[in-house]
């Protein structure tokens, strides 16, 4: 009887343990991801098509918008050469990411965020002027949703950026741009990849960086008073053929990233190591990197085709 009751809490003990292996990563990291506030509750204008009352440029459809409106862009008018300003809650939806290309023309930046809770989805984004950025997210801009798009030959991909001259705050935080989500997108050949300036709690997951000259570049502005870049989550993304994968002055979590310039790829006896993100000494490490690609595709040739599906699973390690 008594060993029977032994055996009993013996199995009851080991499955308690199981539990607690499940719930908490190796790492000992854990990646919250804070819900995003998303406006779906509008109307929706159409850019292009052949619908008799649809706009012919994104502009003209963004400035009649009210917040929580949708703004649906085909692509049969594409590229669309424009510099866009976006200054109210409201979500820009491409019909192709391949073929429905907002061009930038070297002017300024390609679009200009200045407004929470602005989704962009589903749009190739390229050629900023030689200083601005594919998507420029700025000040007090929350909440932003950069999701599912292809973001080349622009000077930064995306930049998050505060600037340290801009002093408003709630009980002495910034205001922003903080907690955006930046997920699933293609990011190549440009100068920086993503940038963040100045912006907090930020979500980088599941984006694909190639031939940029950095691809993740985290810094704080010059000025005294300027906000740190701390708390960002930079998770599940793959670094391809960067001139630097990234380079990161402040205090971030870095996981489960797949870095082509990782010693553990070519050393298995080395995997234990951890990836250095270069700006810090000893900060800012990814503890597990992943060490394959095995289920994600890309085709880069003069455009990409990557399919949505594969993206649906992590990144494996």
């Amino acid at each position: 009887m008594e060993k029977n009751i032994l055996k009993k809490m013996m199995v009851v003990v080991i499955a308690f343990l199981f539990i607690g292996m499940s719930v908490v990563p190796s790492s000992g990291i854990q990646i919250v991801e804070k819900p995003i506030i998303t406006c779906k509750n509008g109307n929706t204008l159409y850019v292009g098509g052949i619908g008799p009352n649809n706009y012919t440029t994104i502009q003209s459809a963004i400035d009649d918008t009210n917040p929580g409106d949708t703004v649906f862009v085909y692509n049969d008018s594409s590229p669309y050469y424009e510099n866009l300003k976006i200054s109210k809650s409201i979500i820009l939806v491409g019909e192709d990411k391949n073929t429905t290309i907002i061009d930038g023309s070297r002017k300024k930046e390609v679009i200009y965020i200045s407004a929470n809770n602005i989704e962009i989805i589903g749009f190739s984004i390229r050629n900023s002027s030689d200083t601005e950025a594919g998507v420029y997210v700025y000040k007090a801009a929350n909440y932003v949703k950069i999701t599912s798009n292809i973001i080349k030959e622009n000077y930064r991909g995306i930049y998050l950026y505060n600037p340290g001259w801009h002093l408003l705050t709630i009980q002495g935080k910034y205001l922003g741009p903080n907690e955006n989500y930046i997920v699933k997108n293609f990011i190549i050949n440009n100068t920086n990849g993503i940038s963040l300036q100045g912006s907090n709690n930020n979500l980088i997951k599941q984006n694909w960086f190639e031939k940029n000259n950095f691809g993740i570049k985290i810094t704080r502005d010059n000025y005294p008073t300027a906000p740190t870049s701390n708390g960002n989550r930079i998770t599940k993304n793959a670094f391809i053929g960067n001139n630097k994968s990234a380079y990161d002055e402040c205090n971030n979590k870095w996981k489960s990233n797949y870095w082509d310039d990782w010693i553990g790829l070519k050393y298995k006896l080395l995997r234990f190591l951890p990836y250095r993100i270069s700006g810090t000494f000893l900060i800012n490490l990814d503890w597990r990197p992943a060490i394959n690609l095995n289920v994600i595709y890309k085709t880069y040739t003069n455009t990409i085709q990557p399919s949505d599906a594969i993206w649906n699973r992590l990144i494996r390690y």
